[in-house]
């Protein structure tokens, strides 16, 4: 029988899979991408954990033990479009990691099982080009694009209903997919072309969210915390915000036609990635009692308090079929973590299918 889990191992986000960190390219005016994204997450370790039998923080890398929280699968599906408004200004809708319908984690609430299911935030926005072919300051060597955003919030689970859940032996989804706060920021790309071959794509995304969320949407331990002390004091109450989130990605790149007659282009890829959060930061009302609101705030730290890191390795292939009727692009990548602070060490296999289309007639 599995054993009830300490939540606070659960670090699941999966709106950390990086799936469109991209290049500076933009898409020619009236010309379409359609993105669908499969994923396949797991979850083996940790980096760093509170030990339940001893309470204590160890840092580095912790592989979990059976029934300690480790995320055995988790299926994905992510989805997006992008057009070129002119040719250097593209805009994009991007739903990823998008939808998670699966997900298994090796620990229960209770008697209940643990999912990680739900959704992911939607990020709208451009990506305008300064420096390119086509942009307005002409380069064939270089490319420099801004990709300004918004990260627009979707739902997040009912924790009491999770909670009833719990109490009933039903499944239990025990953390958010996203933050499901608003979000805004922007992104910079930049490529240098060291020839026809080869070329290195640097990236980065800044994403602030200006807007508290109330604790109990935060998180299945957040809200049974403050239920706990809710019994004690009616008007407790507390707000957490997420900061911002900041990515840096360097990838250098292989690229070659094959097959003339009908082209393929083959590319293969090595994307390093960093990303960092801050952690979050709660802010406790309603309890009149100085002791009990630290120990509450204290309580609240040590589910997410802490800043986390994570650095990882994306290898990728791609094959782009530039004759058929619907030009197809499949690129298959494995994000496999390196080294990290605070956060689940979680691998993925994703699948993205790439469908170009035109709206109009060629100019």
């Amino acid at each position: 029988m599995k054993k009830a889990l300490s939540l606070g191992l659960l670090i699941l986000l999966l709106g950390s899979i990086s799936l469109f960190a991209d290049d500076a390219k933009v898409m020619p005016a009236r010309l379409g991408r359609f993105y669908l994204a499969p994923t396949y997450a797991f979850g083996p370790g940790v980096y760093d954990w509170t030990n339940p039998s001893t309470g204590k923080k160890e840092s580095g890398y912790h592989s979990y033990d059976d029934d300690e929280g480790a995320l055995k699968s988790a299926f994905n599906l992510g989805f997006a479009l992008e057009y070129g408004i002119i040719d250097w200004i593209t805009g994009a809708i991007q739903w990823a990691p998008g939808v998670t319908i699966a997900s298994d984690v090796d620990a229960a609430v209770g008697t209940s099982d643990v999912n990680a299911n739900g959704l992911a935030d939607i990020f709208v926005g451009g990506k305008i080009q300064i420096i390119g072919e086509n942009a307005p300051v002409k380069s064939s060597q270089l490319r420099f694009a801004v990709g300004p955003g918004v990260k627009i919030p979707l739902p997040g689970p009912d924790f009491k209903e999770q909670a009833k859940n719990a109490t009933k032996g039903d499944d239990v989804t025990a953390s958010n997919g996203d933050y499901h706060v608003l979000g805004a920021g922007a992104r910079l790309y930049f490529d240098y072309l060291i020839n026809k071959n080869f070329f290195i794509d640097l990236y980065s995304e800044f994403l602030f969210y200006p807007i508290k969320q109330d604790l109990e949407e935060s998180g299945f331990k957040e809200y049974k915390t403050l239920e706990g002390y809710k019994a004690s004091f009616a008007n407790a109450d507390a707000e957490v915000s997420y900061g911002y989130d900041l990515t840096f990605e360097l990838e250098p790149a292989f690229t070659t036609t094959i097959s003339p007659a009908k082209p393929i282009i083959f590319t293969a890829g090595l994307p390093i990635n960093y990303k960092y959060t801050p952690g979050k930061s709660y802010s406790v009302s309603g309890i009149p009692v100085p002791a009990y609101a630290t120990a509450f705030e204290k309580a609240l730290d040590a589910i997410g308090g802490d800043p986390t890191q994570i650095l990882t390795l994306k290898p990728n292939v791609s094959f782009f079929f530039l004759s058929w009727p619907l030009p197809t692009e499949f690129k298959l990548s494995y994000s496999v973590p390196v080294w990290g602070e605070n956060l689940m060490a979680k691998h993925s296999i994703t699948l993205q299918v790439k469908a170009y289309f035109r709206v109009g007639s060629a100019k």
